[in-house]
C-alpha cells in the first residue's frame, strides 16, 4: 500500500509545483481569515486522490477524510470511520498561505488508519524534495532529495535522541511556566503542520504543541507511532492511540491541544505547561 501512496504523493507534489509555476492561482477563502485560504490546487489534488483510491483500493471497505470536502459532509463522519476498516486521511495542500506566497514549506499529507489505528503514512514537502514515511512493517524513513537521482534514504530510529534546540509551538495553545528553564529551547511557529511534523519525525525539531484537525496530523500519526512518539492530550492527561469519537469535534478538529514527541519530550513539556488555553 505505501509504495502506491508514495507514487501518488510524488505525482501530487509535481502537480502543486506545476500549478504554482504555470497557471497562477485561483484563490478563495473558507472564512475571512488568511488561514482559511484555498486554491485551485487544493481541489485538484483532492480530486486526484479520490480517483487514486478508487483505482487502487476499491476492494477495501474505506472512507476518505479530505480537508476540502469534509466541511460539506452531511452525515455523521465518525459513523463512517467506525464502520469502515480503512480510513484514508489527506491534506492535499497544507500551508496554502505559504503556497500562495511561494514560500517553500507547504506540503502534502496522506495517512491510512486500519480499524481506527494508525497504519501507514507519508508527508512530503515538494519544493524541498523532503519526504518522511512509514510502511506496513512499522518502519519509518526520511528521504532527502526524494524522487530525484540524488535520493538518499535514511531509516529513522525509534525514539531517536535529537540534539535540536527547537520546539514547535503552533499558534501558542498552551500557557507555559517561564520559570522552568524554558530558555533552554527556542519555541517556533512555522504556521504549517505538515512541515513541522516532517521536522519532528526527522529529528530536526525536538517536539511540538498543536491543536490540529485530523488531516493536519493524519499522515504523521502512523509515522510517529512507528517511531514510538506519542500524541498526548494535556487537558485529559491521556495518550491518543487511535481515532476515538470523544477526542474530536463533529468536523474532526481535536477537542483539546496536544503534545507530540518522545515520552521524554512529552514529560518535559507536561512539566512546563500551566494550562491549555482552550483556544479555537
Amino acid at each position: 500500500m505505501i509504495d502506491k501512496i508514495l507514487g501518488f504523493i510524488e505525482q501530487a507534489g509535481n502537480e502543486l509545483i506545476k500549478t504554482r509555476k504555470e497557471k497562477g492561482l485561483y484563490i478563495d477563502f473558507k472564512d475571512k481569515s488568511p488561514v482559511g485560504m484555498v486554491t485551485e490546487a487544493d481541489f485538484n489534488i483532492s480530486f486526484m486522490f479520490k480517483e487514486f483510491v478508487e483505482n487502487n483500493f476499491s476492494y477495501l471497505s474505506y472512507f476518505i477524510v479530505d480537508e476540502e470536502s469534509i466541511a460539506n459532509y452531511k452525515g455523521d463522519i465518525f459513523d463512517e470511520i467506525e464502520k469502515n476498516e480503512y480510513v484514508f486521511v489527506i491534506d492535499p495542500l497544507d500551508g496554502t498561505l505559504q503556497y500562495a506566497q511561494d514560500i517553500p514549506i507547504y506540503g502534502i499529507s496522506v495517512g491510512v488508519f486500519k480499524n481506527k489505528k494508525p497504519y501507514v503514512g507519508a508527508l512530503y514537502i515538494p519544493k524541498q524534495n523532503d519526504l518522511v514515511y512509514s510502511n506496513e512493517d512499522k518502519e519509518a524513513f526520511w528521504v532527502k532529495n526524494a524522487f530525484t537521482l540524488n535520493e538518499h534514504k535514511i531509516k529513522l530510529q525509534k525514539e531517536y535522541k535529537t540534539t535540536s534546540m527547537l520546539i514547535v509551538d503552533l499558534q501558542q495553545h498552551f500557557e507555559l511556566d517561564k520559570s522552568k528553564n524554558v530558555k533552554k529551547f527556542l519555541f517556533v511557529d512555522y504556521m504549517a503542520s505538515v512541515f513541522s511534523n516532517v521536522l519532528i519525525a526527522s529529528g530536526r525539531v525536538r517536539s511540538g504543541m498543536f491543536k490540529d484537525w485530523l488531516w493536519d496530523v493524519g499522515g504523521a500519526w502512523p509515522i510517529f507511532s512507528a517511531l514510538g512518539y506519542k500524541i498526548f492530550d494535556f487537558k485529559n492527561n491521556k495518550y491518543l492511540r487511535q481515532l476515538n469519537r470523544e477526542d474530536f469535534t463533529p468536523k474532526l478538529k481535536f477537542k483539546y491541544a496536544h503534545i507530540i514527541g518522545s515520552e521524554k519530550e512529552v514529560k518535559y513539556l507536561k512539566n512546563i505547561i500551566i494550562k491549555d488555553k482552550e483556544l479555537d
